[in-house]
């Protein structure tokens, strides 16, 4: 099954899906009947219950028994708690999956020999300290530290007395006053004596159940952690106000409590920076559809791309079965996440054309694409990275970080249907000349193939990053042509949803313009529907601009003023045939689980940028809870370090200008050309400006490709917003009243943030437009 190995990786969190039998139809789509049939087998064969028993004792020193899922193991701390990782991927359970992951893990790696001459190092090196992002994804709930006599049993047995250390709603964590072996498959039932006496609540005292989730021998005896097994919202409410009223004499765990105030401030940072849109994927007729993206500003663009005419979403035409089933299969091959598109207008249709690299290669129609889709405006190039969503990571998405609580049945309902999240990276190419400089005798019609079907309805559902919604009236995706005269010129655009007093633009190119300046509309296209209406010269005023390109205007004044009037008439007759942007009553829970999912697993590598004194510093790198493939790329033997990149003159200029500004600034995108051996002293950055034209780049490159330590890194550098502290309200009330000064530590590092940075490894795409793609006339064989 070496073949098969990361498809097998990729489906295992699902084995636990109801819905895993279709899934996996899905993902194996594209193999023969019998590789199927082997797939499925090895699937069953790595989801049975292992009855081995581990035994380190001869291997360490410091082993322990540990006992999981009914049987006891003798293993080390480190190797308890990659079995428990793995136990995660099984429901909890023990399995063959499970004990062959802890082996593989457990093989011991050849150390290199140190030469004749050479002395190991004394001193490690400086290096970047990591923010683990989404760090309460980790733990439900907060817990406290509360002491009180309990009453243990199980069905049938003696009980035994204990006493509680610490307390959730849904957990606690207590010890026996004797040695006690509870049964791990059967529920555990504690009676809180004490607590059902002193605040007069007698269902603690009938006994609540839980299940068994860890067992830890200590010097003064046996510690549990238990998990509540029912879903009693009036059990909930009781044990929070029972840790409420008692908040004089407990006290919250502070350590995890800072740690994840000081994710979520950091995080409130990064997301509105997140270039990459994440499209959740949801299982809809036995096909998987995209059903939900996460909106930010940086990524609102890139979503917008994909909207038709009619305001309809064609992105789930790009991602078809068969390109999510080879990327499934094949993770890293580089030639199913690359895909390109562009946009062709017939009429007032707007058409999308996608193909894979893969797909073009296999036809045979490579250059023939790319030097057609260079010519367009809408020319893109995408980068798709996937991962699988299992159950687990569904339970942390439907509850809150904060108190634990589940979110509404109508949220619980969305998020339980996804299956797989994608991260699609778009971008223009700088230099699109390359492309059109391609020779290729074959015809375009023969491009048709790509062409994307076109699909109606309002999914994907796009979440905003930024929840508060200050609009009065619903928004309608319309898209249609917009003539613009500011400053005396006249410019032309799309609209790309409207209301009755405003609407949002996108440009044909750039332009520069404060807010709060007057402007001068005319929608040609809707003239002919509006009868002795007027639609031109009208007034309306720019509230806000991202680069320039996309504009949000409202009008300046309502008096006399008829595009208001038009736009309330169409819009008022036309409702159940267009699609809603946007909501009032946008399910903030929806957000909350989206992030969830997406935290858990980055594929890029923010960077924050504090202010030290007078000086500006780049010490702070965030990592998922799953290291991004980015991290990866950078980090050494030893560590993160990315002086060579921030130390850069160019970069470091820029961000200090950045951290000047004492308003909104434009953010800064930049591409890097990185020489990145292990040896720190060598790293040499070059900045794509430094490069007189194509050749020059294309020779730098190829020659840092033959040392095999090339990288082509994207940056983003963007002015950080003031700290969200009423985001983080409950947190800082909570350390606060244990802990004055940590919150105050907290606060003061928060406000230190001048810059969020955005690193991505766009290598793959720069590799295949400057060294696989150099054919430039007949004579030159084809890659």
């Amino acid at each position: 099954m070496q073949n098969h190995s990361e498809l097998i990786q990729q489906l295992t969190p699902l084995l636990q899906d109801e819905n895993f039998d279709s899934l996996l139809d899905q993902s194996t789509s594209h193999l023969s009947d019998s590789d199927r049939f082997l797939v499925r087998m090895e699937m069953r064969r790595l989801n049975q219950n292992c009855q081995r028993r581990i035994d380190m004792s001869n291997q360490s020193e410091r082993c322990d028994w540990v006992e999981l899922d009914g049987l006891e193991h003798r293993i080390t701390a480190e190797a308890e708690h990659t079995l428990r990782q793995q136990l995660e991927l099984y429901g909890g359970r023990y399995t063959v999956g499970a004990y062959e992951a802890l082996m593989d893990s457990l093989k011991p790696e050849p150390e290199p020999e140190l030469g004749a001459d050479e002395e190991p190092e004394a001193l490690r090196p400086f290096n970047m300290a990591t923010l683990p992002m989404g760090y309460y994804i980790r733990r439900r709930e907060t817990r406290h530290s509360f002491t009180s006599n309990v009453t243990l049993w199980q069905q049938d047995g003696a009980p035994v007395e204990g006493r509680t250390l610490d307390l959730s709603p849904r957990g606690v964590k207590l010890r026996c006053r004797t040695p006690w072996f509870p049964e791990p498959t059967k529920p555990i039932f504690v009676s809180y004596t004490d607590i059902a006496k002193e605040f007069t609540v007698p269902e603690l005292k009938q006994g609540v159940s839980y299940e068994l989730v860890e067992r830890e021998e200590r010097k003064d005896g046996a510690q549990f952690r238990l998990k509540r097994t029912d879903d009693d919202d009036k059990l909930d409410n009781t044990f929070e106000r029972i840790l409420s009223v008692s908040r004089l004499r407990t006290r919250p765990e502070l350590n995890h409590l800072i740690k994840t105030a000081r994710s979520r401030g950091y995080e409130r940072q990064y997301l509105p920076r997140l270039a990459s849109v994440p499209v959740a994927m949801s299982l809809k007729g036995g096909k998987l559809q995209p059903s939900m993206v996460l909106q930010t500003p940086t990524n609102s663009a890139q979503i917008d791309y994909w909207l038709d005419e009619r305001g309809a979403s064609q992105l789930s035409s790009a991602l078809t079965d068969k390109r999510i089933a080879r990327i499934l299969k094949q993770p890293k091959e580089s030639s199913h996440q690359l895909m390109y598109s562009f946009v062709h207008y017939h009429g007032d249709h707007k058409l999308f054309f996608s193909a894979t690299l893969f797909e073009l290669q296999q036809q045979e129609l490579l250059n023939c694409f790319l030097k057609h889709a260079a010519g367009k405006d809408e020319f893109r190039v995408h980068h798709l990275q996937m991962h699988s969503i299992g159950e687990r990571d569904r339970q942390w998405a439907t509850h809150s970080p904060v108190n634990g609580r589940q979110s509404q049945a109508l949220v619980n309902q969305q998020l339980n249907g996804v299956s797989l999240l994608i991260h699609m990276e778009s971008h223009r190419p700088e230099r699109p000349e390359i492309y059109q400089a391609l020779y290729s005798d074959q015809h375009v019609n023969q491009l048709r193939q790509f062409g994307q079907l076109r699909v109606s309805g309002a999914e994907p559902r796009a979440i905003p990053c930024e929840q508060q919604e200050l609009r009065r009236e619903p928004r309608f995706a319309l898209q249609t042509k917009v003539q613009i005269e500011v400053q005396g010129v006249e410019i032309t655009g799309r609209t790309l949803d409207v209301s009755p007093r405003g609407l949002r633009v996108q440009l044909e190119e750039s332009i520069n313009i404060a807010p709060g300046s007057q402007l001068k509309l005319a929608f040609p296209d809707l003239q002919p529907l509006a009868g002795k209406l007027k639609l031109k010269n009208l007034d309306y005023q720019l509230v806000r601009h991202q680069k320039g390109v996309v504009l949000h205007l409202k009008v300046s004044t309502e008096q006399n003023h008829s595009g208001v009037v038009f736009l309330s008439h169409l819009l008022h007759q036309n409702r159940d045939k267009m699609t809603q942007v946007g909501s009032k009553m946008q399910h903030r829970q929806l957000f909350e689980g989206m992030k969830n999912l997406v935290l858990k697993r980055l594929y890029s590598l923010p960077v924050f940028i504090h202010k030290e004194g007078p000086k500006f510093v780049a010490n702070l790198a965030g990592n998922s809870l799953v290291p991004s493939s980015c991290y990866q790329s950078l980090v050494d033997m030893d560590g993160l370090d990315l002086d060579a990149i921030f130390d850069h003159a160019d970069i470091k200029q820029r961000y200090e200008e950045l951290a000047k500004q004492k308003h909104d600034s434009p953010a800064w995108f930049g591409t890097l050309i990185v020489y990145w051996p292990q040896d720190r002293e060598q790293r040499q950055v070059w900045e794509l400006s430094q490069f007189a034209d194509s050749q020059q780049l294309r020779h730098k490159m190829e020659q840092l490709y033959a040392t095999g330590h090339l990288k082509v890194l994207s940056i983003q550098l963007d002015k950080a917003k003031r700290p969200d502290l009423d985001y983080l309200q409950a947190e800082l009330a909570a350390i606060s009243t244990h802990a004055l000064h940590r919150a105050k530590e907290l606060e003061q590092m928060l406000w230190q943030i001048e810059v969020v940075a955005e690193i991505r490894d766009i290598t793959p795409e720069y590799l295949q437009q400057y060294l696989e793609v150099v054919e430039t006339g007949p004579a030159t064989a084809a890659h």
